[in-house]
């Protein structure tokens, strides 16, 4: 499966902050970056592609239309 790096641009501090410590814990490669308005930051995940999208789960499907 290849991947791909997606990106959450102008993201505060304290936003960036919890995006890494969530993508740590589940062991995924991420960084930050600092913009050039020396405000914000951009965060980039290094992420999974499919090359289909994921199945519907059954139990949400209405029986009567199959």
């Amino acid at each position: 499966m290849s991947e791909s790096w997606f990106n959450y641009p102008d993201c505060t501090t304290e936003q960036a902050d919890e995006l890494l410590a969530q993508y740590q814990r589940r062991g995924v490669p991420a960084e930050r970056s600092l913009n050039p308005d020396y405000i914000t930051w951009t965060v980039s995940v290094r992420l999974p592609e499919r090359k289909n999208p994921p199945r519907a789960d059954r139990r949400w499907q209405n029986r009567m239309r199959g």
